[in-house]
């Protein structure tokens, strides 16, 4: 799916220019701000998006880390920066076929999208006392070589790969569709669940403490899913209110759980290569009838989607009335 457009040729030659440059002591490094629009150059150091404003870059290289303060906007198409980027609070990050080096920060902002796109990490942090509800997507064969680590709003890894571990603790929910995680998976305290459909984990998964539905592997009742999952390590599912259904994977190691409280859905169409333990071990019912029976949620990515291509748009719009940044 496609969560945010490509920048308009517009935006690139919008006349006027408003930037600040702050002068430096000589051991500190040059940082430039950015309100506006820039195309084709190469900042020599870092950059800040002042609060509530919006920086637009195309084809533009950051020789250092970006900052985007409480409520700003940073988009870009081709972007690349060799150091970090951290949002603020209500802050948003929305690149395309772009990378980052280091890591992605985001404290309780609106928002991190990476289309295409690279990243040594991803991280989002809630911040006490917020009241946004943060968005963290990675799509259409974005990779991150590190660890995607979100503890706010909504995870969504779409087509994409991640290198390290990936963690979705205290998120509304924190979805793998089509990708790869090279390191763990760990599903903590989520209040909508978790869904991991035609996707690939190498390291153990471990599920504690969720809510909603965890649907692993199966064509079930939050995600369509044609092809198997596969699971390298111990699939643990522990303590969950959530309903579970399991279906079309292959388990490398153990496939266990204690304590799950919500109605468990076993189907026939696993393989698990190790031990089936705990209150799997006993024969589930047939999955295919309870997914049947199961209404299909209403695609809970949509909201987010929509307010994330609004975020985009109107991001777009006010650089583009702010003019060129000439950095």
């Amino acid at each position: 799916m496609k969560l945010i457009s490509a920048l308009t040729a517009g935006s690139l030659l919008a006349a006027g220019a408003v930037v600040a440059v702050a002068v430096p002591a000589s051991s500190a490094p040059l940082t430039t701000r950015c309100i506006g629009t820039a195309a084709d150059v190469t900042v020599p150091g870092n950059l800040v998006v002042p609060a509530g404003q919006s920086c637009d870059l195309t084809g533009v290289t950051v020789n250092g880390s970006v900052r985007v303060a409480a409520g700003a906007d940073l988009i870009g198409d081709g972007v690349t920066v060799t150091g970090a980027v951290t949002a603020a609070e209500d802050g948003f990050v929305g690149l395309i076929d772009s990378e980052v080096a280091g890591r992605i920060t985001s404290r309780q902002g609106f928002g991190v999208s990476l289309e295409a796109s690279s990243a040594g990490s991803v991280v989002a942090r809630a911040v006490e006392g917020s009241e946004v509800v943060g968005t963290t997507w990675l799509e259409s064969d974005s990779t991150v070589s590190g660890l995607v680590d979100v503890a706010t709003g909504e995870l969504l890894i779409s087509s994409s790969s991640v290198g390290g571990n990936v963690v979705g603790n205290g998120t509304l929910y924190a979805d793998v569709v089509d990708s790869t995680i090279g390191g763990t998976f760990t599903v903590t305290d989520n209040e909508d669940g978790s869904v991991f459909c035609e996707s690939e984990v190498y390291g153990d998964a471990t599920y504690t403490g969720n809510g909603g539905t965890l649907q692993l592997g199966a064509d079930g009742p939050v995600e369509v899913c044609e092809t198997a999952s596969f699971w390298g390590g111990d699939v643990t599912l522990d303590e969950n209110s959530a309903d579970v259904f399991v279906d079309q994977n292959i388990v490398a190691g153990d496939f266990t759980g204690e304590g799950n409280t919500g109605e468990v859905t076993l189907g026939e169409g696993n393989r698990i290569r190790g031990e089936l333990g705990g209150q799997f071990a006993a024969p589930a019912e047939d999955a295919a009838a309870a997914m049947r029976a199961f209404a299909v949620a209403e695609d809970r990515q949509a909201e987010s989607e929509a307010a994330l291509d609004a975020r985009f748009a109107a991001a777009e719009a006010d650089a583009l009335k702010a003019g060129a940044a000439q950095l």
